[in-house]
């Protein structure tokens, strides 16, 4: 879980086993979010399809943090959503 930016899960036992997972930390999404914004830089024509498959999270997940950058003005689609490029405005 650490390797893939996680929170380590928390383990108790006492009549019976329970695993406790946490939510993301603020570290991995910035560290997601790292990520997104190198890939675009090295292809500004990657699809969201493209980025989950290489971050290794959701579509939904790629969405979420595009949506968050376009918002915070750090990138920018130009062009049609098919055929466009993202452009990075400015790094974090």
């Amino acid at each position: 879980m650490t390797g893939a930016g996680l929170n380590e899960p928390g383990f108790e036992s006492s009549t019976f086993f329970r695993a406790i997972f946490n939510k993301h930390s603020r570290p991995a999404t910035q560290k997601t979010t790292q990520k997104i914004l190198e890939e675009l830089k090295k292809n500004p024509c990657i699809t969201r399809k493209e980025l989950a498959s290489i971050i290794g999270i959701s579509q939904n997940g790629i969405k979420y943090h595009l949506d968050n950058l376009k918002k915070t003005s750090v990138i920018e689609r130009v062009g049609p959503d098919k055929g466009g490029r993202w452009e990075v405005r400015r790094d974090l």
